[in-house]
């Protein structure tokens, strides 16, 4: 999302592995759909929780965090984790 104009914040606990990941993008719905169809492709799943419209990511490795994404008002959301999801207004 970086690469692309967005912002990304991680906040973290030095020397553990632990990383909190908040991103943020603008973007069409028409482009939210192209990206959205790319991501289910690669195993992403569309759920109604932790939020509405929340797509998780595909799952890579049983001992990572998921996270995912939220889309709405023009502004993509991602998440490190589920459970930051909350967060997204």
């Amino acid at each position: 999302m970086a690469e692309n104009d967005g912002l990304v914040c991680e906040q973290g606990v030095p020397n553990s592995g632990q990383v909190a990941v908040f991103a943020v993008r603008e973007m069409t719905a028409e482009q939210w759909d192209v990206k959205k169809a790319d991501l289910i492709s690669l195993g992403a799943s569309e759920t109604n929780g932790p939020v509405s419209g929340y797509l998780q990511e595909p799952e890579v490795n049983i001992n990572v965090s998921r996270g995912g994404f939220v889309f709405g008002d023009g502004i993509l959301h991602y998440v490190s984790s589920d459970y930051l999801a909350q967060w997204i207004r």
